[in-house]
């Protein structure tokens, strides 16, 4: 955890052990994936992008991608979905945890085969607040059609960088080993590691890989 004041990561702490195997203690710099904390950065990025005038937040989802048009709707009245209504979890797709962490190493063309083949919908969109991973996902997708740059680097190149989070990753294989912070589960009476997933189309929901000094500059 840590304490921010003007501006400044001005106090931090830590417990437990990064890995057991090799009995490495949490740090300030250690990675962890922070989950759906990313979710921030990808809603920046959106809005980065549209302060450039690149895109709209009233602009149909299907103007960047196409198989939207494919997933269906709950009313036949119902209206076009917006980045709006992706960004405010408004869309009107269900809740989806723990849904969501288990699809973060799908393929670009698996979102979008997901998507194609039919999404199932609790409310028309604009309705009313439900907390939607796959939401988030998409909005990775616009942004890297908007960009022409994985998602990913966009928004290592213009948020991460410039700030200074030179240490924060996407892909745990990138991250250096006695860095990063492993997730473990009690079963049996003993604690096993539970095994990370590659970077993929749903990391804009909550891939990122981050240490809480990397953090405090954001």
């Amino acid at each position: 955890f840590g304490v921010i004041a003007g501006g400044q990561l001005v106090y931090s702490g830590h417990v437990g052990t990064a890995n057991l195997a090799s009995n490495l203690p949490a740090t300030s710099s250690s990675l962890f994936r922070i989950a759906s904390m990313t979710k921030s950065f990808t809603a920046m990025a959106i809005l980065k992008l549209r302060d450039e005038g690149k895109l709209s937040l009233a602009d149909p989802v299907s103007k960047y991608i196409p198989e939207i048009n494919k997933a269906g709707r709950l009313t036949s009245d119902a209206p076009a979905i917006t980045i709006q209504n992706l960004l405010t979890m408004s869309a009107g797709f269900p809740e989806d945890n723990p849904w969501g962490d288990r699809q973060l190493s799908d393929t670009d063309q698996e979102l979008l085969d997901l998507v194609s083949e039919g999404v199932s919908f609790s409310n028309v969109p604009g309705v009313v607040f439900e907390y939607s991973n796959l939401g988030y996902a998409l909005l990775g997708r616009i942004i890297s059609t908007v960009s022409a740059t994985p998602f990913q680097q966009y928004i290592t190149e213009n948020i991460m960088i410039p700030i200074g989070m030179n240490d924060s990753r996407w892909e745990y294989d990138e991250t250096p080993k006695e860095q990063l912070a492993l997730g473990y589960e009690w079963i049996d009476n003993e604690w096993k590691e539970i095994p990370l997933l590659h970077d993929g189309s749903h990391a804009s929901m909550g891939g990122l890989i981050c240490s809480i000094d990397d953090f405090g500059k954001y």
